[in-house]
């Protein structure tokens, strides 16, 4: 009765894992203002997982799998050890328990008895309601406030609200239930390849038709999140996929060539009707994108000045902005973020022990060294591997805020059940 209970919790967390539900207690003030990268907030998701964590009891797994998820508590000690000597550790602690449940999240994926095709399914399930919100949003230009959704309402005429300009016409982007449309990007593209491995076990007409929906409805929101790394990631990751099919002579089941030509279908066709705002993305002379790219070029040349704060121990789990505002204060609170590279952030914030934890750990689970190129799901590894790789590149949310901390443990916890063996699939 317990197990089936914390069961239950673990797949109704999964479904709930795009709302932004959560109890928050108060926000740390950036020249005079909250910053959105110091809420004090625990998610309801977080609760769920912890509890369901709690019930299992101790984790069924291969002795490799052990060894993965132990190089993940290795992680946290150094997050922990940083924080221990943080300046600011009011604002570490919030981050290190997102962190923790992000491991917990992870060990219940890497537990067998987990039904990986459950969980993802059940995930794709969820994705529903944010992405009939993004088409709402986009279409309608504003986004009513929800407490129980934990989204804030949006208008595209209100500054700082997540826009694409074309001419004159000014697009709010899809931010479904997320913070920002390109953590949605980042959840729809994982949606994608989670999908894709899907398509090749569904066989009754039922599954196809659901498949089929969901390829055209993922496809299409994926272009209205107007966000680049999720495109850049998914367009390499799906490029090295048919680079190493062919290598290997592998040939996709019928069924799921139908369920990619849908979707491919659907992204091009969403794509001419949005070609002017698509393009506007890679137009430097664009007003958005010139300031965009001048503040990302401007979070290299400031990076230094936090790294060097504390090279080895790092400022602490969730401080780069903090100390960004300490370093040079006086300047509006949405100039200062963290930098928008998830490697160079964890380096800052954790320092060099950090990084090397968080190497060791890449390490350990990397499916490139790791795993048999004989498993056909090795190859759909490999491309969450990618996928998130580029977005880390180009993005801090897989790091920075509990969305993204989610789906980095999501994305990781699939890749190994698809690698390496376990009893059930």
């Amino acid at each position: 009765m317990i197990l089936r209970f914390a069961n239950f919790l673990f797949l109704a967390s999964i479904f709930f894992l795009p709302w932004q539900t959560a109890m928050i207690f108060t926000s740390a003030m950036v020249s005079g203002e909250a910053s959105a990268y110091g809420v004090f907030s625990i998610y309801v998701t977080e609760v769920m997982i912890a509890f369901a964590f709690l019930l299992r009891g101790r984790q069924q797994t291969t002795p490799q799998v052990q060894t993965m998820t132990r190089s993940i508590y290795f992680f946290l000690a150094a997050a922990f050890f940083s924080l221990s000597v943080s300046g600011i550790e009011w604002i570490g602690w919030f981050h290190v328990i997102h962190l923790v449940s992000a491991a917990m999240l992870f060990s219940l994926l890497m537990d067998e008895r987990t039904h990986i095709r459950q969980v993802l399914t059940i995930f794709l399930v969820g994705l529903i309601v944010p992405i009939l919100l993004g088409w709402f949003q986009v279409l309608h230009g504003t986004s009513p406030d929800s407490t129980l959704l934990g989204i804030a309402a949006k208008n595209v005429a209100t500054s700082g609200v997540a826009v694409v300009e074309s001419g004159d016409e000014r697009l709010m982007r899809a931010y479904g239930t997320f913070p920002h449309p390109n953590i949605f990007g980042g959840y729809i593209a994982f949606g994608i390849v989670a999908l894709a491995w899907l398509a090749r076990v569904v066989h009754s007409k039922t599954r196809l038709v659901g498949a089929l929906i969901a390829s055209g409805f993922l496809g299409a929101t994926l272009i209205i999140t107007f966000s680049r790394s999720a495109w850049l990631g998914l367009f390499i990751a799906f490029l090295v996929l048919l680079g190493l099919m062919l290598w290997q002579r592998r040939i996709p089941p019928r069924r799921a060539l139908s369920i990619m030509a849908l979707g491919l279908a659907s992204i091009f066709s969403t794509l001419i009707i949005f070609h002017a705002q698509v393009f506007s993305r890679f137009d430097t002379s664009q007003r958005l994108e010139a300031i965009s790219l001048e503040e990302r070029a401007s979070q290299y040349q400031t990076f230094s000045d936090v790294f060097l704060e504390s090279p080895w121990l790092g400022v602490g789990p969730g401080a780069y902005t903090f100390i960004l505002e300490r370093l040079d204060p006086g300047h509006p609170v949405w100039s200062y973020q963290p930098i928008h590279n998830v490697y160079l952030l964890i380096l800052a914030e954790l320092g060099y022990i950090g990084i090397i934890a968080f190497g060791y750990t890449l390490f350990r689970i990397n499916p490139f060294a790791n795993a048999s190129f004989a498993r056909g799901g090795t190859l759909f590894a490999i491309v969450i591997s990618i996928l998130l790789f580029t977005i880390g590149l180009f993005d801090h949310y897989l790091w920075s805020l509990w969305p993204g901390l989610a789906l980095s443990a999501l994305a990781l916890g699939s890749l190994v059940r698809w690698a390496y063996p376990f009893k059930l699939q």
